[in-house]
Formats: structure tokens, sequence, C-alpha cells
């Protein structure tokens, strides 16, 4: 029997919008209504957790994994005997799949960007392949609903892509994506010309400034080569932060 924290937890499932203009509402909604229709084992990610990990991750920690999917990351840390763990992500299909698999878990369909659980409540954040898909305006604001709800002396563990210009493949991508007004490394996911949802990949500089703004002080950093759900290969960031 998996054991999970014993707090009665409350959130919502309704999704809003903020006011942030009419181009961003729709890659809001763009990024929202597709991954929330992918299929449970066709969720994209593609990213291992890096062992580094484990230096800063302890078996008492709660733990959060935002944009936890199907659940694969917090079953695996299950299996290695973490298990105080929580997942939030807003493919409801997702959810469903990671509370088969983990019937005591707790996993919760949710908006990063109102994150629901209480302030400084976990120990330890995850977030894996997560920012690629949220767009310019939400970042400031889910970044701080992350430091919010990490204790003082919490860790954020996070792996994402990165920009990777050097890539003739992907240099096209960012520059029709600055074409049609996307901001620099943002471009859309497509399968036989349809949109599925809209990439960002990151500077470091990015990242450490989303980090500084929440007061997140970055203690690791390495830059890694990860493969991508469809085997292409693209710069990547692992960081650990602590508040």
């Amino acid at each position: 029997m998996i054991m999970m924290a014993q707090t009665v937890l409350t959130c919502t499932t309704k999704l809003t919008v903020p006011n942030f203009g009419e181009f961003y509402k729709q890659q809001y909604n763009l990024i929202v209504m597709s991954w929330k229709n992918f299929e449970k084992d066709n969720l994209p990610s593609s990213i291992e957790l890096f062992p580094v990990i484990f230096d800063y991750l302890e078996k008492h920690h709660k733990i959060l994994d935002i944009g936890c999917g199907f659940g694969k990351t917090c079953l695996n840390l299950y299996k290695k005997g973490y298990k105080n763990i929580c997942g939030i992500d807003i493919n409801k299909k997702g959810i469903l799949y990671a509370r088969k698999m983990m019937p005591n878990g707790n996993f919760k369909a949710a908006d990063a960007s109102n994150i629901p659980f209480d302030d400084s409540e976990f120990d330890f954040l995850i977030t894996q392949a997560f920012w690629t898909t949220v767009v310019e305006s939400k970042r400031k604001k889910i970044m701080k609903e992350i430091s919010r709800v990490i204790k003082k002396g919490g860790f954020l563990y996070t792996a994402q892509f990165g920009q990777t210009w050097e890539d003739p493949l992907y240099k096209k991508r960012y520059e029709e994506g600055l074409e049609k007004g996307y901001d620099k490394g943002t471009f859309e996911s497509t399968v036989n010309g349809e949109i599925r949802y809209t990439a960002h990949h990151y500077t470091k500089e990015e990242i450490e400034k989303l980090l500084e703004e929440a007061d997140l002080k970055k203690i690791y950093y390495s830059k890694e080569i990860f493969t991508t759900q469809s085997g292409n290969k693209v710069n990547g960031y692992v960081i650990i932060a602590k508040k």
C-alpha cells in the first residue's frame, strides 16, 4: 500500500485566463487545450531525473512534481523509497492515469499559476521539462507560486530545454516563431501540419532571472544534451535552487 501525505487538500480544476492581451490569450488557450487533450500514454516527456537530485533530496522530504504528466517521475521516486509525493498537471487524462498507477497518491488536475497547496508546504519541488510550455506572460507568476509553496531552506530541481541555435532544425523553428510574433526561442510544435502546442527553449539567463525574481538562489548548474520525444538532440539545463 502506498502511503502518502494525510493532509486534506482542496483545489479547483477551473482554469482562468489572465487579461494579458488577445495574442497571449490565444497562446495560453492553445497550450492549455492541446495539453489537456494529450492521451495519458502520449504526453511529451523524455527527460529522466539526473543523479545530482539525490544529493539534495531526502527520504523525509515532502515532494511536489509540477507538470507530473501521468506520474512517471513520482512513481520512480516512490520505488526509490520516497513516500511523501504529490503531483499536479493540467492534463486530466494524465492525472487519472497517475492515480491508477499510485492509488493512494496525491494528484491534482491544476494550473501551476494557482498551485492548490498551502504556503511553505513542500521541502522539494520538481519541474521536469515543464517550463517549455509556459507562455512568457505567465512564467514569473508561476515561479513565484513555486517559491510560495517551498519551505524556507527547501529546494527546486528543474531540468529544461535550452535554445539550440547551432542546429539548423531549431534555428529554422525559432526564426519562424519570431516571424509569427513569438518571443525568441518559442516555436510551434506540429504534427501533420496541426499545431499541438507552442514550446519555448530557454537561455540560462532567462532561467536565472526567473529564479532571482522569486527569491530562489541557484546552488547547482550543469549544461546537458537532452533527447526530445521525437529523438532530436537539444541543449538543456539542470538547475537546483534553494529558498
